[in-house]
């Protein structure tokens, strides 16, 4: 079964989606595989990430580094919808911008590491509403770089930057992530992913331990999380997106969703 269409996972390609709303919903425990920048266009966003909390709307611009797990909740506006537009920025582009203008990131002061939601001035707004329309027009991806990287810079000038840019410190995870969510609906196993890795089955499970992680883990992560979009941002239905995400059984695949995020498919969707 082909996977749904929506907002997926390029490995070089900065992309975009639109999250919608009609009712107030909470999710706990949201993986952020592909750095992201989002913006509330309508309603409000509450962002929970370590011991932090945080109300933000569309004065407002929400980084989400690869490798963090948040806790989202979304809320209608008096409008009547909750809509936000996402932009993911995948590894190769946010190192080919730390390569391209190193010398402004380090001449400006950074500000604290730990802040997820910056407010919104009016030359990264500028960038940001350029940058939409350039991937709604489905400009070329040099033209898609040029003005991410306008994004990007008026962030780092600011000092709001270093979040996105860090170093995740685990690319073995990060390579497995990216393995998996070619085919998230793929029976796997750590031989086959250890052998697209040329490593041996062994030596994957060790190292991944050694990151605090494991194979399943990611596995299960992966599915969850590439089903969590595909319900937010397209309308097929619940037991056609458990068998994309790799669960044979729609019901065990309600009951892993709502034990990861706090609440099941259908009660998801009920609020979009």
């Amino acid at each position: 079964m082909n996977a749904p269409a929506g907002l997926q996972h390029h490995q070089s390609r900065i992309d975009a989606c639109v999250i919608r709303a009609r009712q107030a919903h909470a999710l706990q425990r949201v993986p952020i595989f592909v750095s992201a920048l989002c913006r509330v266009r309508q309603g409000e966003k509450r962002m929970a990430w370590d011991d932090r909390e945080m109300r933000v709307g569309g004065q407002h611009l929400i980084l989400l580094p690869a490798g963090r797990e948040v806790g989202i909740s979304n809320a209608p506006g008096a409008q009547g919808h909750y809509i936000a537009d996402v932009v993911t920025f995948p590894a190769p582009a946010l190192r080919a911008f730390s390569l391209r203008y190193q010398p402004q990131i380090v001449a400006r002061p950074g500000r604290s590491g730990a802040d997820l939601c910056i407010p919104l001035e009016r030359h990264t707004a500028l960038a940001w509403d350029h940058l939409l329309q350039c991937i709604a027009s489905d400009a070329p991806d040099a033209l898609r770089n040029h003005y991410g990287e306008a994004v990007l810079l008026a962030l780092a000038l600011g000092g709001w930057a270093g979040p996105l840019l860090l170093d995740r410190h685990d690319p073995l995870c990060e390579r497995v992530q990216q393995i998996l969510m070619s085919n998230p609906a793929r029976d796997w196993t750590v031989a086959c992913v250890a052998e697209r890795l040329n490593l041996g089955a062994s030596t994957l499970r060790r190292q991944l331990a050694n990151e605090n992680d494991s194979f399943s883990n990611i596995l299960e992560n992966v599915r969850l999380g590439m089903a969590l979009q595909w319900l937010q941002t397209t309308p097929r239905p619940i037991g056609e997106i458990a068998a994309a995400s790799g669960y044979a059984s729609a019901s065990r695949f309600a009951v892993r969703f709502r034990k990861h995020y706090g609440l099941s498919p259908r009660e998801l969707r009920a609020a979009i």
